[in-house]
């Protein structure tokens, strides 16, 4: 092995923050050694509150507006389930988002009868943000969207959305998970009810984490999914009750991996410290870069380069003749690059660790590809 990579692919899975990993270990070490002896029940009662209060910062929010999971679909589900709309709501979405996004609702619809309507998209995975907005109508129950969808790097305005949504007294969710630690979200600006995101891609944690935002109107909720954690005092454990806490941890309802909580909340730290701002503007010139190189080739961009809807996920199309699954395997196997193969599209999504040198190195490789 001793692979030294060139990772172009945050939109897969992160090179995780080597601060992240290091807390994370620690973290597990402690528990090899000892056990409870190093992780007590206060340790485990406040085990969250370093992620939650990352989170709140990152998300210009309240730190009783953040939640902590494993993974965003595991959020998503709960929500679903504690939101259940019924025989007579729909459920809007689009089928560009990832299918995470999206199954949590059809599962519940299953159960419940509930309709899901799905924009449709085009040859370049691109959705009219119209075309979601007009399948919005007086029985939808919940509109769900991706920030930013996965297979072009696709941006939605936040705010139009949950204004289109509570006009009709939906909610608004949405999947950050391929735009949270790249693009600047107020959580409470947005106007969006729910927000979930993994943290193992542009967080830059490792897998096992994922942080959440409840609007007040969401934390009235039932969650979904409870466990012990579900009581406000975790270690008042009788189970003739559940009074749920009144704040969004009232949806953290199971242990979880604490090293990998905290491991995240060190990389958000981390993150801010450099300023998310400033991670949005370099992601943007990285994403320039891509572009610039791509069109001086005659590579056909597929991803928006409008600033309203852009990312710094950059998917381009391969010229005929050539796939991009066979692309993506040799750029890894020959030039240790990673990007990924996305519906026939060569995916690049650089971050924070990357340069525009890498860039050119990438853009290099492919020729040498493509010539063959």
């Amino acid at each position: 092995m001793g692979h030294r990579w060139t990772n172009l692919s945050y939109a897969n899975v992160a090179t995780t923050s080597p601060l992240a990993h290091r807390v994370s270990r620690e973290w597990e070490d402690s528990l090899a050694r000892g056990g409870a002896a190093e992780f007590d029940a206060d340790a485990e009662k406040l085990g969250m509150m370093p992620l939650r209060e990352a989170a709140a910062k990152l998300l210009s929010c309240d730190v009783t507006d953040v939640f902590c999971g494993s993974s965003a679909t595991a959020m998503m589900c709960s929500v679903a389930w504690a939101v259940m709309p019924s025989e007579k709501h729909n459920i809007v979405s689009s089928r560009a988002a990832f299918p995470s996004t999206v199954y949590p609702w059809s599962r519940v619809a299953l159960e419940t009868g509930a309709e899901i309507r799905l924009a449709s998209y085009d040859h370049n995975h691109y959705t009219k943000p119209q075309d979601i907005l007009d399948l919005i109508d007086k029985n939808t129950s919940v509109v769900v969207i991706s920030h930013v969808e996965y297979a072009n790097g696709q941006r939605y305005d936040l705010r139009k959305f949950s204004e289109a949504a509570h006009s009709v007294g939906a909610i608004l969710m949405v999947d950050a998970t391929q735009s949270m630690g790249m693009v600047p979200i107020d959580a409470v600006e947005s106007g969006a009810d729910v927000i979930v995101s993994s943290g193992y891609k542009w967080l830059r944690g490792t897998y096992g984490a994922a942080v959440g935002f409840l609007s007040p109107k969401a934390k009235s909720l039932i969650p979904g999914l409870v466990g012990f954690r579900s009581h406000k005092d975790i270690w008042d454990m009788r189970s003739d009750r559940m009074n749920l806490p009144e704040d969004a941890s009232r949806f953290e309802f199971t242990t979880l991996h604490f090293g990998a909580l905290h491991g995240l909340a060190a990389s958000i730290e981390e993150m801010l410290e450099t300023g998310i701002e400033s991670i949005w503007k370099h992601d943007l010139s990285l994403a320039d870069a891509v572009i610039e190189l791509a069109q001086s080739r005659g590579l056909e961009v597929v991803s928006p380069i409008d600033h309203d809807q852009r990312s710094a996920i950059v998917s381009i199309r391969p010229p005929a003749g050539h796939h991009s699954a066979h692309i993506v395997k040799r750029l890894q196997d020959e030039f240790g690059i990673l990007v990924t193969d996305r519906s026939g599209m060569i995916r690049i999504s650089p971050h924070i660790d990357n340069e525009r040198s890498q860039i050119e190195l990438l853009f290099s490789s492919l020729d040498t590809i493509l010539s063959k």
